[in-house]
């Protein structure tokens, strides 16, 4: 009785410790801008720093340091990422202009025009991190 209560708690624990399925534990950055009347454009950072480019845009740091992407996690704490709104709409923007968005981890942001300051800056810090061209 004793093994099969002991069975019994290891795979609770072993169920506990695994991840839910379907689930991926997404990490590191990604940014970009889709929709509008301009072609869509994605880089991202992986979690070791490499940076990866799909779209018409060009890099021009291939890889991060460690020291790069602590700076890049200052500036998602400094920009209160976490309590961004998903999606924001800036009044007056025209519906033909490309949206911008920032992906964190597993979360993400995207804003359609320039009214969010904060969000602002942590695009143009991801965009100097890689030297965006």
């Amino acid at each position: 009785m004793k093994k099969l209560a002991l069975l019994g708690a290891t795979l609770l624990l072993l169920l506990a410790l695994a991840e839910p399925a379907g689930a991926s534990q997404q990490r590191g950055f990604a940014f970009g801008r889709a929709g509008g009347n301009i072609q869509p454009y994605t880089v991202s950072i992986g979690s070791d720093g490499r940076v990866h480019a799909s779209g018409p845009v060009t890099v021009g740091r291939m890889k991060l340091t460690a020291s790069q992407l602590a700076t890049l996690e200052l500036a998602v704490s400094a920009a209160r990422f976490a309590s961004l709104h998903a999606v924001t709409d800036c009044h007056g923007t025209l519906p033909d202009i490309a949206a911008t968005f920032i992906r964190v981890g597993a979360r993400t942001v995207r804003v359609h025009g320039a009214c969010v300051a904060r969000y602002t800056k942590l695009f143009t810090a991801l965009s100097r991190a890689v030297e965006l061209a």
